[in-house]
């Protein structure tokens, strides 16, 4: 994923209306230990930054997106 890509992601996330997909969605499992490439929706994506940064006071943690940004590099964008 490009970094333009990557902030498509994380608007989308933080929209008020933005309805997540499945937050046990397989194809992330185990991407933090591993360094295979992943294929990946935008919505996909958003629904990951959405289970790790929104917290549920509503603050967003800026440095998990980070770490999730770092990981986005081995996603390839589809759709």
């Amino acid at each position: 994923m490009k970094r333009a890509e990557f902030v498509k992601a994380v608007k989308l996330a933080r929209q008020p209306d933005f309805k997540c997909g499945d937050f046990f969605n397989p194809v992330f499992s185990g991407c933090a230990l591993d360094t295979k490439r992943r294929t990946v929706t935008l919505h996909e994506v958003a629904t990951l930054l959405v289970e790790h940064c929104h917290t549920f006071g509503g603050q967003w943690l800026s440095e998990e997106q980070d770490k999730i940004e770092q990981l986005s590099k081995r996603f390839d964008l589809v759709g």
